[in-house]
């Protein structure tokens, strides 16, 4: 299995490097200017954190608009990477009300898929301004917390899920979890 990680920047790159080496699977940092084609040996992606405004700065983000659109592989968004999902596939993103730097509780509300084995509620790592407002068409919440109502979302039908928050930082509960769920989901 070989996974493609889509480079923003973000600070925490190297901790989702070393959660998935861990785990035993084979991960590439990719540049988000690659063309498709060279996505697709990838079995499939997840689109990190980072410091642009997916809105206002999609261009800085390269092909990865195309990624989210024509790979039919697997896909997880961290942070940025959850808000490029949501604005791609057509939910919206914008300025949170009470941006999150820091510990949050995550109260989960489905179990299903990425959060599955997780606790109820639990403490995770946050570094955002902007947060998704709406999901998607075809895609659920799963948690929320006290400041954004959108912290985890999937379309389970097609592999697609975003959390608002960074499972890579050891300050979150668990978060190895999620990338051992996102793995068992890229062997289906």
């Amino acid at each position: 299995m070989k996974i493609a990680l889509i480079y923003y920047g973000g600070q925490y790159n190297h901790l989702i490097l070393k959660n998935i080496k861990y785990l035993g699977a084979d991960i590439e940092v990719v540049d988000p200017k690659n063309d498709v084609e060279y996505m697709k040996k990838f079995d499939c992606v997840i689109f990190s954190g980072g410091p642009y405004s997916v809105k206002d700065e999609i261009g800085k983000m390269g092909n990865s608009p195309l990624y989210v659109k024509e790979l039919q592989i697997p896909k997880l968004g961290i942070c940025l990477g959850h808000q490029l999902l949501a604005y791609v596939l057509g939910g919206s993103v914008g300025k949170a009300e009470n941006p999150e730097f820091g510990l949050a509780k995550i109260k989960v509300h489905n179990h299903d898929t990425i959060l599955q084995g997780l606790k109820n509620e639990f403490d995770a790592w946050e570094s955002h301004n902007d947060e998704v407002k709406e999901v998607p068409p075809g895609f659920t919440v799963l948690a929320s917390s006290k400041n954004t109502k959108i912290e985890a979302m999937a379309n389970k039908d097609n592999s697609i899920y975003g959390v608002q928050f960074h499972p890579e930082v050891k300050n979150t509960e668990n978060g190895i979890e999620i990338f051992k769920n996102f793995l068992s989901i890229c062997k289906k």
